[in-house]
């Protein structure tokens, strides 16, 4: 790994994380990174279970290159200040959200129209009075 961006403490402040689980077989969504170039840096954001980081087939996982400016800003100063927010998937219509905490993703559904706006240019943020929503990234 060269960076970690948030999940520091849950780590135990692991300044060497050098493996990520995945289920072995890809019909259990496991994931097996093919990329030949080890040069090429990539963001993989996973979920962190007893100390571990799993990662699968519907993690993001993206070359760091191929990031719009918001999404790198979000990445390194952003995402972390907002932990509490869950952002919820909606994979078809109707969806909603059932807490304060919860930004409705709609990107999935909007994707048959060629539009990904929430993932290229939003972030779900906690916001003073304790809810959290989307706000657009103005990268600097």
């Amino acid at each position: 790994m060269t960076k970690v961006f948030k999940g520091f403490e849950a780590l135990g402040n692991l300044a060497d994380l050098r493996f990520l689980y995945s289920p072995t077989l890809e019909s259990m969504c496991g994931y097996e990174h093919k990329s030949l170039n080890k040069s090429t840096e990539y963001l993989i954001a996973g979920r962190l279970h007893e100390g571990q980081v799993h990662v699968t087939t519907c993690s993001f996982i993206q070359p760091w290159s191929s990031l719009t400016p918001a999404q790198r800003q979000g990445f390194t100063q952003l995402y972390k200040t907002s932990c509490d927010c869950e952002v919820v998937p909606c994979t078809g219509i109707p969806c909603s959200v059932s807490g304060d905490l919860q930004c409705l993703w709609t990107d999935r559904v909007n994707s048959r129209l060629g539009r990904h706006p929430q993932a290229q240019q939003y972030a779900c943020t906690l916001k003073k009075g304790g809810f959290c929503t989307w706000t657009l990234l103005r990268p600097r």
